[in-house]
């Protein structure tokens, strides 16, 4: 994570909580595992919580926020459609794979990975929009 410029040698996996999942605005997991979780525990987070690659994907579909839309707003559009059984079941059109235990060229590769959905994420939901008050 050096290379990104990321200090992590602190960092400790915790267990999101309720009171987290209640007062965010978007909700990013890596996994459906993770989505499944997070919306059984905070059935209200579900029009904002998508694994990143959905995310990425319903996004394009319906085109990047525009200026002065709040982000609430083009979640609603991203989320318009989806069904709960859509959570059920692993996939790999929305899954990234969680490198641990596995060689130190995993955990490059998913770095890598995630920095190019990111980007990708930043230029799809805040690169033509002002902030959200």
């Amino acid at each position: 994570m050096n290379r990104y410029g990321i200090e992590i040698a602190s960092h400790r996996s915790r267990i999101v909580r309720t009171a987290a999942l209640a007062n965010a605005s978007l909700v990013l997991a890596m996994t459906r595992r993770h989505l499944r979780y997070a919306v059984t525990t905070e059935p209200r987070a579900w029009t904002y919580a998508f694994t990143l690659k959905e995310l990425l994907r319903r996004g394009e579909r319906i085109g990047p926020r525009p200026p002065g839309e709040p982000l609430s707003l083009w979640l609603s559009r991203v989320h318009a459609g989806r069904e709960r059984i859509s959570l059920l079941g692993d996939c790999a059109e929305d899954d990234v794979a969680d490198p641990a235990g596995g060689p130190l060229q995993a955990y490059a590769e998913t770095a890598d990975l995630l920095d190019r959905l990111v980007a990708r994420l930043a230029e799809l939901g805040w690169a033509h929009a002002r902030p959200d008050p």
